[in-house]
């Protein structure tokens, strides 16, 4: 026997078909259990795109394409068994493309944000903008990063490839709560920080508002009332309202809007320990810090598995300090001649048009807020219209676009429609592939039938 026919014979053999299948239960298994404490996406990471899935079922293609060669030269008969293997390994090739190369993430569309054009996916990237005046901010830097496959640990830190910036990622921490502090700043650029006290017979609410710049507007929703602080101000009548207000001198100042109303029913100055009677609920307010100028920073809570209130985050050192930086959240660093933003971020991905959302519509079940049904009316790709609701999504181009969830604003209505957006580049040959093992399996039981008739 030649050394090709020995090879084959080899790759072909039921010994090896059953050592595959084997260390496929074990690895399916493994992601299971993966799965079931941590979430799906380290699964993914840790089991089905590790090394190990990739090799097994490559050696699988390959038993399979052996089994196939082994019977040659083929006949008639053979064209069941000829189909059926090609049919499966036309449908690992067609899910190794979608692994590679699909899109599933999520779209938010609001009016007030306008039109969107990337879609946001679980994958993660670190980027740094720099600036030199603090406003008109330039990329400099951008990494793709996964801390799951690939973690920093405390005897290994990162050093970030950006010239004029020294920042260091000393360890990755997948899964962690942020417990936050503030401090005072002594940077122009800095925001101001407001802890207060909302409280009445029922209910104390505590709190800080930090603004982590001068021009940045910040909300938080207490009960019935809407509390501002900085930024550019849009009076929102829908809701009762409390304003805090900075003037040139770092001194605030407070204004009650009650609702449907565009005049302050109340204002005044402010300092610590003052109390003022909003008339609202009989809730008081009361300042119990203010910093004109302040930083936010951050202490974390390690687990061990994920919840939905944890977030992945990144210890890190910057000008000589420590902090910490949680995904979707930035840290600006203060250089002598520039200031940086670093990012860790979902990675977006260009969408290949804009998409801008027209009406959002939410049906409630009767005597209820909790939503029955819900769907979206947008256009698309220069006045293009479509409505995606819960079971009617859009197929546009290569994407699929489903109805998922929304988000509600302070007064209970919906703000943000948000989309499910996938693309799978390996679903036609999925398809090919399982149409062809079907025709295998029509003729494994004609030639079985034509056998075994007299």
């Amino acid at each position: 026997m030649s050394l090709y026919r020995r090879i084959v014979k080899k790759l072909a053999s039921l010994k090896l078909a059953v050592v595959i299948l084997a260390i496929l239960a074990v690895l399916i298994a493994a992601g299971t259990l993966v799965e079931a404490r941590y979430d799906a996406w380290t699964a993914k990471n840790l089991v089905y795109a590790s090394v190990w899935m990739y090799a097994t079922m490559g050696l699988l293609v390959t038993s399979l394409v052996a089994v196939m060669l082994d019977r040659w030269p083929w006949k008639p008969r053979h064209a069941s068994f000829i189909f059926a293997h090609i049919g499966i390994i036309i449908i690992l090739y067609g899910s190794l493309l979608t692994q590679l190369f699909g899109v599933d993430g999520t779209l938010r569309l609001s009016k007030a944000d306008g039109p969107v054009k990337e879609v946001t996916v679980q994958d993660t990237e670190i980027n740094v903008y720099r600036s030199a005046d603090g406003a008109d901010y330039e990329r400099a830097y951008t990494e793709p990063v996964n801390f799951i496959k690939d973690p920093v640990t405390p005897d290994k830190p990162v050093l970030l490839k950006t010239k004029g910036l020294d920042f260091e990622i000393l360890e990755s921490i997948p899964y962690s709560i942020p417990q936050m502090r503030v401090e005072a700043s002594t940077q122009t650029q800095s925001g101001a920080a407001v802890r207060f006290q909302l409280t009445n017979q029922n209910v104390s609410e505590v709190d800080w508002m930090v603004q982590r710049n001068v021009f940045e507007k910040v909300e938080k929703q207490v009960g019935p009332v809407l509390i501002t602080l900085g930024g550019l101000w849009e009076r929102t009548p829908e809701v009762n309202e409390i304003r805090f207000n900075i003037n040139e001198k770092g001194e605030i100042s407070y204004a009650l809007y009650r609702k449907e109303q565009s005049k302050p029913e109340k204002q005044g100055s402010l300092k610590e320990g003052d109390l003022v009677e909003t008339g609202w609920m009989n809730l008081q307010l009361r300042i119990l810090r203010y910093l004109p100028k302040a930083v936010q920073k951050y202490d974390i809570k390690r687990l061990e598995r994920p919840t939905p209130a944890s977030s992945p985050s990144l210890h890190v050192r910057y000008n000589g300090q420590e902090s910490y930086l949680f995904l979707n959240d930035y840290i600006k660093v203060f250089t002598q001649d520039r200031v940086y933003l670093v990012a860790y971020q979902n990675r977006r991905v260009p969408l290949g048009f804009e998409m801008s959302l027209v009406e959002f519509q939410k049906t409630n079940y009767p005597g209820t807020m909790r939503a029955m049904a819900y769907q979206s009316s947008v256009e698309y790709d220069g006045g293009n219209k479509a409505l995606i609701s819960m079971n009617e999504p859009l197929k546009y181009k290569q994407y699929y676009l489903y109805q998922a969830s929304f988000e509600q604003g302070p007064n209970g209505a919906a703000i943000a429609s948000v989309l499910s957006v996938n693309h799978d580049p390996g679903r036609i040959w999925k398809y090919v592939g399982s149409l062809v093992m079907c025709i295998g399996i029509v003729l494994l039981f004609y030639f079985k039938k034509r056998k075994t008739s007299p």
